[in-house]
């Protein structure tokens, strides 16, 4: 299969895996400092808030595997990786907006956690969130080229069987 195709799935493994391991490393920020917090600090959160990062947690690893699957799969369709980065790049867009920028605080379904967890969380949501959306974007147009590539490919092919 094509190199771009491959180098792009493998882009789109790397920036839902980072995002998976920060996610685990706040679960386990959060939760230790349920369990044993700094004298004169009591968190501003329960076991029920950190439950969601779990869940986003293991969203985000069963993501990763699955593009790890597909980069190993030898006998891609073009259009089949088409429309399944397409539709998890679509949900991401949809997730984003929903979590991050519809709703305040206050009225949100899912809680927000209010401390920043560790110093490499500031960084983390505003560089691994773009990047999905972005590589997502990227890997749908490397792959639709390649399918266009193979679809012109067969209709020449047809044509010169026909002549």
């Amino acid at each position: 299969m094509n190199k771009a195709g491959q180098n792009a799935i493998q882009f789109c493994i790397y920036s839902y895996g980072l995002y998976a391991l920060y996610l685990l490393l706040e679960c386990i920020d959060f939760l230790s400092l349920l369990h044993t917090p700094e004298p004169g600090f009591h968190p501003t959160y329960d076991i029920v808030h950190v439950s969601f990062f779990i869940i986003e947690l293991i969203v985000y690893a069963s993501l990763t595997l699955g593009f790890i699957m597909l980069y190993n799969h030898g006998d891609k369709k073009p259009l089949t990786v088409v429309i399944l980065v397409l539709t998890i790049t679509i949900i991401r867009i949809i997730m984003i907006y929903y979590l991050y920028w519809f709703s305040e605080p206050k009225v949100h379904f899912v809680p927000y956690i209010y401390k920043k967890s560790n110093e490499f969380s500031g960084i983390a949501r505003r560089l691994f969130l773009p990047f999905q959306i972005i590589f997502g974007i990227i890997c749908t147009w490397i792959w639709l080229n390649i399918f266009r590539r193979s679809t012109s490919n067969d209709l020449s092919s047809e044509t010169k069987t026909i002549i």
